[in-house]
């Protein structure tokens, strides 16, 4: 059994390492001379997001793999220098780097009637291999999605992709930053301005999502937000009221008192942004990944920044919104998210046009058994974990530890994954448990 693992980023790494447990001959192919994918900062591959002040969002435990945990002595939000050490840790510690092919550009995966044709590109030359199966685990954050601007606008723009700091790639110190987008990266990039030297920054958002602060007050002092969080983690014990119900009960009784909780514990927060000009967020607390960033609402009230609406029309340094505010910009920063792309496989296989895909519990695709994606999701938790929970199921699978369903309960259990509804990460984990377990 031969496996093409594509991409060495965190996801890549997990999956790499899970198949080998299992005695899988797992190969990872990477574009980039470096492992670590978005949080090697200024990777070579250009696929790096990561700006100079990145953390992460997810806290240590909620991050934390199974046999791989990161130092008590680290802070709860490691910066991307810290996690860049981890994942080479990692790679280290479980002896990924003789099964990494670097500098290995996967430019075509074709199907054949048996078998997976890799065709890529080392220092100019190309070359084709056979393969059993592929896990995809290339990302879905590095094609900028950079929408038209309605008109012409003669001062500076860029993507969020390639922000590094107040002066780089260029100065924007005593200028007028427009910030477009209200997610994760927006607000902190919107934050880290407002606080370094930016003459005004505005912050754009089209519509509503809800933004949480990382700490607040706990009992013993700060905590993050993280403890609100049940069932945060895929390894996380489900309680017996939840896992003696059938599959689809348990999903909507949790989402039901998530939603409840979620506006219970945060709706106070959510106020104090709309009173400063932020969108009201959506009715469910789920139908968007909520940000996470701190001091937005302070540096609202403050003036510190200003919420504006939607742009409605350019005129060379002059931006219009909706509401029929104008300003003087100098720069644009667009903090819009990132469109999901597998430039090597044909729509026909995995068709992402709309910037998602159906797959069969959330990992392999309903038709093509042996072609699999892991780290693409919307969890209210960690990534890393869910790729890893994601990861023992592909190698159960493929070392007949479990057997596939027929197909129409594949295609039953076949949905959306990045336009669906936010999971919980301990369901899933619990669900892809009881799954592998299925008697047949």
């Amino acid at each position: 059994m031969k496996i093409a693992v594509i991409g060495a980023g965190p996801c890549g790494l997990i999956a790499t390492k899970t198949l080998r447990q299992y005695g899988i001959e797992a190969s990872c192919f990477e574009t980039s001379s470096f492992l670590g994918g978005h949080w090697k900062i200024d990777n070579p591959s250009g696929k790096s997001a990561a700006y100079e002040s990145l953390t992460t969002n997810t806290n240590k435990v909620m991050s934390r793999l199974s046999d791989f945990e990161m130092p008590s002595e680290w802070p709860d939000l490691p910066s991307h220098e810290l996690m860049y050490e981890w994942w080479c840790s990692y790679a280290e510690t479980f002896d990924l780097l003789n099964h990494i092919n670097f500098e290995h550009e996967v430019i075509e995966i074709k199907r054949d009637p048996s078998q997976w044709i890799i065709q890529y590109k080392n220092f100019e030359n190309t070359h084709e291999a056979n393969f059993d199966g592929v896990v995809l685990a290339s990302g879905n954050f590095w094609l900028p999605k950079t929408p038209e601007l309605p008109g012409n606008f003669s001062g500076r723009t860029l993507h969020s992709l390639d922000y590094r700091s107040p002066t780089r790639p260029f100065q924007c110190v005593d200028q007028r930053v427009l910030v477009v987008g209200s997610g994760n990266t927006g607000c902190e990039i919107a934050l880290e301005l407002s606080k370094h030297g930016a003459k005004e920054v505005f912050l754009s958002a089209r519509s509503g999502n809800w933004i949480l602060p990382k700490y607040i007050e706990g009992p013993d002092g700060l905590e993050h937000i993280a403890a609100r969080v049940p069932l945060n983690h895929p390894l996380d014990e489900v309680p017996w009221a939840l896992r003696v119900l059938p599959e689809s009960w348990r999903n909507k009784v949790f989402s039901k008192v998530a939603q409840i909780a979620f506006k219970r514990q945060f709706s106070s927060y959510a106020e104090q942004l709309v009173a400063n000009g932020m969108p009201p967020p959506p009715e469910n607390p789920l139908t968007k990944r909520p940000a996470v960033a701190d001091g937005l609402a302070e540096a609202l009230s403050q003036e510190q920044l200003r919420a504006v609406p939607a742009i409605k029309d350019v005129t060379d340094h002059q931006v219009t919104f909706t509401n029929g505010v104008t300003a003087e910009i100098d720069t644009i920063i667009f903090a819009t998210g990132f469109h999901l792309s597998y430039p090597y496989l044909d729509q026909e296989i995995l068709n992402t046009a709309n910037d998602d895909m159906t797959l069969f519990r959330g990992l392999m695709h309903p038709q093509h058994h042996s072609l699999f994606v892991v780290g693409v999701s919307r969890p209210s938790g960690g990534f890393w974990p869910v790729a890893e929970a994601q990861s023992h199921f592909i190698g159960k699978l493929l070392t007949n530890e479990y057997k596939l369903p027929g197909q129409r309960t594949i295609d039953r259990h076949s949905n959306s994954v990045l336009q669906a509804e936010s999971y919980n990460p301990a369901l899933y984990g619990y669900a892809l448990r009881e799954e592998s377990q299925r008697k047949q």
